[in-house]
C-alpha cells in the first residue's frame, strides 16, 4: 500500500499502525501535505518492508491502550537492528505517559501531525 508524493522535499516516512484503516487515512493526509509516506499495514509487516529500504523516519500509530505493547515491541525490534533509526509514535495525549519508548511522540490528528512533522524536519 504505497502512496508516494514524488514532489515532496521531506524525507520518506514509513508508517505502520495497529489499525490499518486509520493508518491509511493518516498516510493519505500526510501525502496531501507534501510528505512521502509508505505504509506497512500492520506492525507484523513493518520489519519486512523496513528491511527492503531504509527510511529516515518510522512512525507507529497507536490507536489506543491495547496497541502500546505491540508498538513498543515493534520499535525495539527496529532499534536492535539499527540503533540510529528514528522511531516515533502517533498517539493521543492520554497515551503519552503509557510507556511509549521511542524518539518522539506526535499527535494522531492529521493537521496537527503535519505541522509537527514540518517543525521537526525544519530543525
Amino acid at each position: 500500500m504505497n502512496v508516494e508524493n514524488t514532489t515532496t522535499t521531506q524525507p520518506l516516512i514509513l508508517l505502520s499502525g495497529d489499525n490499518t484503516r486509520s493508518a491509511l487515512l493518516l498516510q493519505h493526509a500526510l501525502v496531501e501535505e507534501g510528505f512521502g509516506v509508505e505504509l506497512a499495514p500492520g506492525y507484523s509487516d513493518l520489519e519486512a518492508q523496513w528491511g527492503q529500504r531504509r527510511y529516515p523516519m518510522v512512525l507507529l500509530e497507536v490507536s489506543g491502550p491495547q496497541g502500546v505493547e505491540d508498538a513498543v515491541d515493534a520499535a525495539l525490534r527496529l532499534k536492535r537492528r539499527d540503533p540510529g533509526q528514528f522511531v516515533g509514535y502517533l498517539a493521543d495525549p492520554a497515551l503519552h505517559t503509557s510507556g511509549l519508548a521511542g524518539d518522539a511522540i506526535f499527535p494522531r490528528v492529521s493537521r496537527q501531525l503535519a505541522k509537527a512533522l514540518k517543525r521537526y524536519f525544519d530543525q
